[in-house]
Formats: C-alpha cells, sequence, structure tokens
C-alpha cells in the first residue's frame, strides 16, 4: 500500500482478509492529512457487520484510539469530517455514489470484491487521479470474470516491472496454508469433502478462481488452451468469416477453418455500411488470390447489417453472402431460446475438441464475460443479451459474436452433404445466399 497506487488480494478463507482491511483504515486515516476513505463489500452484512465491527476490535487495542470516534457507518478521526472513513453500502443502479471523491489522499476498501459488479470499480476508479490515492481490493476469487478475477488473475493483473504506474493492480494469491491462522484441519476437511481438483477446493482453500464460474458461458481453461495449441491445416476445410456488424459499437471480421480459427481477426470501429462491405470484398479478394479460398461470408442481418448485405450482393458476392438474424428460431428450438444461443453452444462444444484460437485479448475478454441466464424452468439454453451486458458495465460482446456466426450456418459439413443441408436449411429460414462454396 505505500509503494503501490492499486493492490489487490485473492485469498482462501480464514486468513484476515477483512482484518487487514480494518487496519488499512485505521493506518490510512492516522497517517494522512485530511484524508477521503470510502469502504465497501459485497454485501451490507458484511461491510457494517464484519468490516466495521472489525474496525472497532482494531481500534480498542489502539495506542491512539482517543483521537477516534467510531459509529456504525463512519470512522472519524478528532471530529472532523474532512478526516473520515466511510462505510458506503453499494447499489447497482447508484454507482454515481462512489464518483467525485478527490483528495491528496484517498483510500477505496473493497471488500470481498468478487461480487461486487464492475459498474462501482469503474465509478470510483476517478478517485485514483492523485499521487497519494490508494486502493486496496480484497476477496474470495468466487468468480472467473469481472474487474476482480481481472485485477487478481486477469488483464489487468500487473506482470512486468512498470506495470503498476501504468494503473495494473499489484496482486497478492494467499492459500490457507501459508497463514497461521488457518486450522490444517480445515484444509484436510476441503479436501475430503472436495477433493483437491475442485473448484470449492481451488477458491476456499487456494485462493484461486474456479475454472468456470456457475453463471460463466465458457470455460476458461478451455479457452487458454485452444490459444497454445498449434495444429495443422487441411485443405478440405471450408473458409468461413463471420461478421458482426457494429450499431454504435465494434464491427468485426473473424474467419476460421474447420479447427482453427485463424489468426486474421479484424476490429474495425466508426465503420460506415458501405465501407465495411467493401472491407469484406477486400477479404475475399485476399483469400482468394493469396490461398484459392472462396470465403463464405455470414452477416447478422439486423439493423445495419441488411445493407451490408444488400451492398455485397451489389457488389457481386452474392453467392458467397449469407444474412442470418439471430434472434429467429433455433434450429433446434427445444433446446436453444433463439439462433444466437445455438450458435454459442456450438462454438462451445467445438472449444472442448482439438481446436486452435488466435490469442485475441478482446475475444478471451467477449468469452470470460458472457453469462448464461435462467429460462424459466423450460430447460433451454438462454444467454444474456448485449443491452444486458452492457447495462453491468461490459462491453458488447462483439469479437465473440463473429466468431459464433461462423456456426451459423453449417459449412463443416462432408461435401457431399452440404447442398441438400445448405437448401433444405435456407427452405426452412429463409435465409438469403447463393450456392454452396465447393471443397
Amino acid at each position: 500500500l505505500q509503494k503501490n497506487k492499486r493492490t489487490a488480494v485473492s485469498s482462501g478463507h480464514g486468513i484476515g482478509k477483512t482484518g487487514l482491511g480494518a487496519a488499512a483504515i485505521h493506518w490510512f486515516l492516522a497517517t494522512r492529512p485530511r484524508p477521503a476513505i470510502i469502504a465497501t463489500a459485497n454485501t451490507e452484512n458484511q461491510l457494517k457487520g464484519k468490516l466495521w465491527r472489525e474496525l472497532a476490535k482494531i481500534n480498542v487495542h489502539a495506542k491512539n484510539k482517543e483521537w477516534f470516534e467510531w459509529k456504525t457507518m463512519s470512522f472519524t478521526m478528532f471530529g472532523d469530517v474532512t478526516s473520515q472513513a466511510v462505510a458506503l453500502p453499494w447499489s447497482d443502479s447508484n454507482p454515481d455514489a462512489f464518483q467525485g471523491t478527490h483528495e491528496d489522499h484517498v483510500l477505496g476498501l473493497f471488500d470481498e470484491g468478487s461480487s461486487i459488479p464492475r459498474s462501482i470499480w469503474n465509478a470510483f476508479a476517478g478517485a485514483m487521479s492523485t499521487p497519494g490515492a490508494r486502493w486496496l481490493a480484497l476477496g474470495n476469487p468466487t468468480a472467473a470474470e469481472g474487474y476482480f478475477f481481472d485485477a487478481c488473475h486477469g488483464k489487468l493483473k500487473a506482470l512486468r516491472p512498470g506495470d503498476t504506474e501504468r494503473g495494473l493492480w499489484a496482486s497478492f494469491v494467499v492459500g490457507c496454508a501459508q497463514s497461521p491462522f488457518v486450522d490444517p484441519s480445515y484444509i484436510a476437511d476441503m479436501e475430503r469433502q472436495h477433493g483437491k481438483d475442485s473448484d470449492e477446493y481451488r477458491i476456499r482453500v487456494l485462493g484461486l478462481p474456479p475454472r468456470q464460474s456457475v453463471t460463466q458461458f465458457y470455460n476458461s481453461e478451455l479457452v487458454q488452451l485452444a490459444m497454445t495449441r498449434e495444429l495443422e491445416m487441411f485443405k478440405r476445410w471450408p473458409l468461413v468469416i463471420g461478421a458482426d456488424v457494429g450499431r454504435g459499437d465494434r464491427s468485426v471480421l473473424f474467419p476460421r477453418r474447420g479447427r482453427i480459427a485463424l489468426d486474421r481477426v479484424e476490429i474495425i470501429t466508426g465503420s460506415r455500411t458501405t465501407d465495411f462491405a467493401r472491407r469484406i470484398a477486400d477479404e475475399i479478394k485476399f483469400y482468394r488470390n493469396e490461398f484459392g479460398l472462396e470465403a463464405q461470408i455470414i452477416i447478422e442481418e439486423l439493423g445495419m447489417g441488411v445493407g451490408v448485405v444488400e451492398t455485397l450482393e451489389d457488389l457481386g458476392y452474392a453467392d458467397q453472402t449469407w444474412g442470418v438474424n439471430t434472434g429467429d428460431v433455433a434450429r433446434d428450438p427445444d433446446l436453444y431460446t433463439n439462433l444466437r444461443c445455438e450458435m454459442n453452444a456450438m462454438l462451445k462444444e467445438w472449444l472442448e475438441g482439438n481446436v486452435m484460437l488466435p490469442n485475441c485479448q478482446p475475444l478471451i475478454d467477449d468469452m470470460i464475460n458472457i453469462r448464461r441466464k435462467s429460462d424459466g424452468g423450460n430447460g433451454r439454453l438462454k444467454l444474456e443479451t448485449k443491452d444486458e451486458m452492457r447495462k453491468r458495465g461490459v462491453p458488447s460482446p462483439d469479437v465473440l459474436d463473429a466468431l459464433a456466426l461462423t456456426f451459423a450456418v453449417d459449412f463443416d459439413l462432408l461435401p457431399e452433404k452440404r447442398d441438400a443441408w445448405a437448401d433444405a436449411w435456407k427452405e426452412q429460414s429463409g435465409v438469403s445466399g447463393g450456392t454452396w462454396a465447393s471443397n
């Protein structure tokens, strides 16, 4: 905390995280002139009943306890409200309550941070603008996604010297075996009950995130494995390019051939419909001239996507352009709420095989962030919408959507089955598009 502006601790149970948070509040308030301290936690009970109670216990034994006045939601030095720590419960509907904290010395304390939504983290980030600002995040890593995961184990974790100066987090993982406060019998009991390879053991004992959260749709380990593989390309594998047309977001081109998603992902911002269509046409020409491949383009034919499909048809690529509506009924409506869910389910099944993904951080982010939802007991797969993802502070999964579109039409069928399958599918769904690509 003295050296780094942002410090995150991911740990097992019982090591004293909440005590550390309370001690940090007491120390920061006693050693800084007029500090502003905002503390929050995953629940109001954790904040008031545990963190604030721990702060009272620390102050009882402090040599300078007479300096402070403890109340249920505040901790004040010398009766001066400009030298005060505040317990602030968060509300997803009011993240603005965490904005506007600007002092030379600021401390943010996020206890059990894994369950605090990204919108609250993003709101408080503005308080880190002064040299004296500090941020301490603590918790059990109960989710393999979210801001706390990113800070401790993901893209916001400092890996190299100088990373902390660029706004990344100095992170620590503390397992139960490293703490004198944890009875070894607890570790043994957890091993007997759940096994060392279980997610429960990883979270509660090792201080590591689960391999896959309950609501997380894609398995993070499978994604990482696919990004480390090197596979041989087979000529019979057709080239399919998913084109997600941005509506105020990114437009993305993502090519795939069979079991290999190619390392030629195009992410374009601020592109007009006609410009994006011409960019797709350039990509068709590139693969035709360089590799003798005829690309099949699958486009989400919603909003601006209609214009892209029509422009490509006008440019002479009608036979290679397939417009789909991902909100339409799935081919198997008993299993999936719509075509978008079915595409993602096929991509997820594809990931379980011997496949290869490019090392593309935006794709990792999209796959980790998207969540499954309840379908009201009908047993069908339902995924959260782009708008729902934006509301909880994560961007639209445009890169993932582009890759998933390569599964909207089954070009991976054997050549002798392709034409019959294509005709039947087009008749059923009414999609645009021309003849099937020869292999």
